[in-house]
């Protein structure tokens, strides 16, 4: 396991790619990318502004994938001030799972005067879904994320809409391969996350075919017959990044993390501002942090290190506190939503521990064979 040479991001991470200098691909990118035309992406966005009006059909120029947070917000009245009508689209997850917060700022969204669509999948096919996804690829997301994004372009083939809107390029921002390093979202599918969109895993006598409409994203042939195209709206928003966006989005009626919902030591999250619609993204994190090394404190400040926010020093003294880390109230949530124990849960947990670089020291502990502040902790891209 090695780290960036400028930020804490690791090689570890699907798809990222590390220069021969050791530099990951959003800190290449953020170096190496030339001062923004912000006038030519401005016409470039009118382009493709035109090309959605006229092929409006139903009144609405693009479907545009929210959840009412900080990104989603800043998104839809960005999408607004472009001259478009957007027909928003909400995946949600079932009530059990689902903050009080969360649904107070999908309302919010909509009272700034948005059309909503929301897609409620039957609880127990996700929770079934969310069990299969954790059992067999210590990824709970696994299913849940492909219902997620294939929800906006089924609504936008549904309703007739040329233009699917979904926020940032994962490539740009963390090293996600997704298929292009602009606005172009096309190649969606090749996210690690997603999968390929291959839902065969899943079907079971449970969770039979037919129960997993949400679940199926539209083939290629069906978007290119229906004349959908695809983009990451937020490439053209200037200074468009998590500090901005939450900043914007409390202007207009955010609700964001309070007391021990923000507190670092119990979420393993920098910010008040982030994951406000579910808790379990906490989890989530926690598995990536066996299986990488990593989690989000690592991902949320090394995007401050690119933004001369905070030193790599500073990032090293977070990422060695809190990364990974998850209270045990949120497991317990997790395992009573999932109808399992928590020993089972642990059980499953530790399975997917990465040894290639986890070791056990001389009290019993776990600790990872490279920490982010080894001095011959560099990634090249020989290696």
């Amino acid at each position: 396991m090695r780290h960036c040479r400028q930020c804490v991001e690791p090689d570890t991470r699907p798809g990222q790619q590390f220069d021969e200098s050791g530099l990951c691909a959003p800190c290449r990118f953020h170096a190496e990318a030339p001062e923004v035309d912000w006038d030519a992406r401005q016409r470039e966005l009118d382009e493709v502004v035109g090309w959605a009006r006229q092929r409006r059909t139903r009144g609405y120029d693009c479907a545009l994938g929210v959840s009412g947070g900080k990104d989603s917000t800043r998104l839809a009245m960005f999408a607004r001030e472009a001259g478009m009508n957007p027909l928003l689209v909400s995946c949600t997850c079932p009530p059990e799972m689902m903050t009080d917060r969360g649904a107070r700022n999908l309302s919010n969204l909509v009272s700034l005067g948005f059309d909503l669509v929301t897609v409620n999948i039957a609880p127990e096919t996700y929770r079934k879904l969310m069990l299969t996804g954790f059992r067999d690829f210590g990824n709970y997301c696994r299913a849940t994320e492909i219902a997620l994004y294939a929800s906006i372009p089924r609504i936008a083939v549904a309703y007739g809409i040329k233009l699917v809107c979904l926020g940032e390029n994962p490539f740009v921002t963390v090293g996600t391969g997704c298929g292009s390093n602009d606005a172009d979202a096309s190649a969606l599918l090749s996210m690690n996350t997603l999968g390929g969109g291959d839902i065969t895993p899943f079907i079971t006598p449970d969770t039979p075919s037919k129960l997993l409409n949400w679940y199926k994203f539209p083939r290629p042939e069906e978007l290119e017959r229906a004349g959908v195209k695809m983009i990451f709206l937020a490439h053209y928003i200037e200074h468009y990044e998590d500090q901005n966006n939450a900043e914007y989005a409390k202007q207009v009626g955010l609700e964001i993390r309070t007391g021990r919902d923000a507190d670092i030591a119990e979420t393993g999250c920098l910010y008040d501002y982030c994951a406000l619609d579910e808790d379990f993204i906490f989890i989530n994190q926690m598995l990536k942090y066996f299986k990488m090394g990593s989690a989000l404190v690592s991902q949320q400040t090394s995007m401050q290190i690119r933004h001369g926010r905070m030193t790599r020093d500073e990032a090293i003294d977070l990422v060695k506190r809190y990364d990974g880390r998850v209270h045990p109230r949120f497991i317990d949530r997790f395992c009573r939503f999932l109808r399992i124990t928590p020993e089972t849960f642990q059980e499953i947990a530790e399975r997917y521990r990465n040894h290639d670089i986890w070791m056990r020291d001389n009290h019993g502990e776990w600790r990872l064979r490279k920490q982010v502040d080894d001095p011959d902790g560099y990634a090249t891209a020989a290696e």
